[in-house]
């Protein structure tokens, strides 16, 4: 049953592409300020989550060092 399904979703995609209609019109209408909003967002947890890696490792060391006495 889930290949069957599968198997919908692909083929879907592939038609799509060959025989769709094209509709390059709806990526230039405007977008609304809070999809804009999620963008932004999302750019920031990335950046804050990027940057807050560097100062884990010392807490890793602690934590493995109390693990393994």
């Amino acid at each position: 049953m889930a290949s069957v399904i599968g198997v919908y979703y692909y083929l879907r995609i592939v038609y799509f592409m060959y025989f769709g209609e094209d509709k390059s019109d709806a990526l230039d209408q405007n977008r609304s300020t809070l999809l804009g909003g999620f963008l932004v967002a999302s750019a920031v947890i990335m950046v804050v989550g990027i940057f807050s890696m560097f100062g884990v490792e010392g807490a890793a060391a602690s934590a493995a060092a109390t693990l393994v006495q």
